[in-house]
């Protein structure tokens, strides 16, 4: 075993990563009264972290023990995993081999408070990774829904797999940052490739680590990857709109190939 794929696989089982053994070990599925009342909306939980050095890890067979744990507690919630794993593909910025992302989908973002604060969780599941990584962890409001342009020229015929992007942006010169969402929204580039936003700005509540508080963070949906590219490295994106924002900020964007995307 390669020393990157040994440290994915610790990485994987460190923060419910792993494929294996997912049943649920808590009973039915279910939404509790409480958050029942007080969902008005969906929610999404973002991870971002992993494991830098695996021979740090003090425990490893219990590191692993975590990957069933929290995936049996997370059904439990009627929530579901939109990714997890390191991205497919760094489009810009610096995103560490070793760093993870993994997003879940809750049925409100009440829920996902719930089940973090759980006992379950702080006293049964979470301990198994103590000292296994680093990770930010937060929970936003799901974005809003875009009606589909009417011309999705841009999303290629055979276009059948979702690609999911992060971006997390600091922008430093808001006028250039103004002139580049204006031309986007100008050419509509975007929502011809068949652009969806899942979650966007800064987490409502941070539930672990230390949030880049001057980074925005956005998570985008294209109906392929052959949609986003030709969105991102297409014209007339790379000649006329990406220059805009050159010297606006500092970006990283990533993609993925998700597990689940609604």
């Amino acid at each position: 075993m390669s020393m990157r794929t040994g440290l994915t696989v610790v990485l994987w089982a460190a923060f419910g990563l792993g494929v294996g053994a997912v049943g649920s070990a808590h009973g039915d599925n279910h939404q509790s009264p409480q958050t029942a009342q007080a969902c008005t909306e969906g929610g999404y939980m973002l991870v971002m972290g992993g494991i830098e050095d695996p021979s740090t890890v003090p425990d490893r067979e219990r590191a692993q023990s975590y990957s069933p744990a929290v995936w049996g507690l997370v059904e439990h919630y009627n929530a579901f995993y939109v990714l997890r794993g390191p991205p497919e593909t760094v489009y810009e910025g610096d995103w560490p081999a070793w760093k993870a992302a993994v997003i879940s989908k809750w049925p409100c973002r009440e829920t996902g408070s719930e089940f973090w604060y759980s006992d379950a969780y702080q006293n049964d599941v979470k301990p198994r990774r103590k000292d296994a990584g680093v990770y930010d962890v937060g929970m936003f409001n799901a974005g809003p829904k875009f009606p589909p342009a009417e011309n999705q020229d841009l999303v290629p015929a055979s276009c059948s797999t979702p690609y999911l992007v992060i971006t997390m942006s600091k922008v430093t010169d808001t006028d250039a940052y103004g002139q580049y969402t204006a031309a986007i929204q100008k050419t509509n580039i975007a929502r011809r490739a068949g652009f969806q936003m899942l979650l966007g700005g800064q987490p409502k509540e941070v539930l672990e680590g230390d949030w880049p508080s001057d980074y925005n963070t956005m998570v985008m949906a294209f109906p392929c990857k052959g949609a986003w590219e030709a969105f991102y490295v297409g014209e007339p994106y790379v000649s006329d709109i990406l220059p805009l924002r050159r010297d606006a900020g500092d970006f990283i964007i990533v993609g993925f190939e998700p597990e689940r995307v609604e």
